[in-house]
């Protein structure tokens, strides 16, 4: 893949997201439950005028619709998977979760989508080596390094 733009912090983030998406109705994120669920609510925020869903690890019978509320984006009813874009969280691709290539492209196998975008940290995804996979083809993939610090007195 080549690098198409470069993202400067998480406004650059949400940005880069909202852009990625634009153009489509609805977005389901994949992501592992708890781990993934605030970063698929995070990006959720600036397109929560879409229809949005997320799908916990790979059960899709689990997918929970993605609602604006007063405290943000929250879970809500159970709803279908299928979307105009599916988005691959990273977490899905770290060593302890265990998910495999293979598992992942059946998991698409079983959602109706055209488009298909990986967000990830720390380049997880291209490490785990999902990007070169042509059984999963990312359109897209949103890679983040952070960095940073505590202090304290």
């Amino acid at each position: 893949m080549k690098k198409i733009s470069d993202i400067k912090g998480l406004g650059g983030m949400l940005n880069g997201f909202r852009d990625l998406v634009k153009d489509e109705r609805s977005v389901t994120f994949v992501g592992t439950p708890g781990f993934c669920t605030p970063f698929s609510t995070f990006l959720g925020y600036p397109v929560r005028e879409k229809r949005l869903a997320f799908v916990p690890g790979l059960d899709v019978d689990k997918t929970r619709e993605m609602v604006a509320t007063e405290h943000g984006i929250e879970l809500a009813a159970e709803t279908t998977p299928d979307a105009d874009v599916v988005v691959i969280l990273g977490g899905m691709a770290m060593p302890k979760i265990g998910v495999t290539i293979d598992e992942m492209a059946e998991l698409l196998g079983k959602i109706d989508h055209e488009k298909l975008i990986g967000v990830c940290f720390m380049g997880i995804l291209e490490k785990a080596g999902w990007c070169s996979s042509p059984s999963i083809g990312f359109d897209y993939v949103m890679n983040l390094n952070l960095m940073g610090d505590i202090s304290g007195k």
